[in-house]
């Protein structure tokens, strides 16, 4: 079960940190930590210290709610939540009209 925390939190901060096209070298400098620690972190094989962790969910802007529950991580998922959430109105109703009409398409 540790194990398993320590690379969920690791594979959120990875797959937040390439959205953002950092390097570890970008975000440890960011946080202030050395970059073979942020390459721990991310590999699973260390936890962040609380206020190292609290650094880089602010860099990252991750909300700590997504570790409330730990879901299956899911990047084409991740990345439409990210795409929906940078996105203005005027985009987000193209987006549902064009997916409304890609599903009906789908099931019919």
């Amino acid at each position: 079960m540790i194990t398993e925390d320590k690379k969920f939190i690791g594979q959120k901060i990875k797959q937040q940190r390439k959205r953002l096209k950092l390097t570890q070298f970008e975000l440890a400098e960011k946080v202030g930590i050395h970059e073979k620690q942020l390459s721990r972190i991310e590999a699973g094989l260390h936890y962040p210290s609380l206020e190292n962790f609290i650094k880089i969910l602010r860099v990252l802007k991750i909300n700590l709610r997504e570790f409330e529950e730990k879901k299956e991580i899911n990047p084409i998922k991740d990345d439409i939540t990210q795409l929906l959430d940078d996105s203005n109105n005027k985009e987000l109703k193209i987006y549902r009209d064009v997916i409304i009409s890609i599903k009906k398409n789908l099931n019919d």
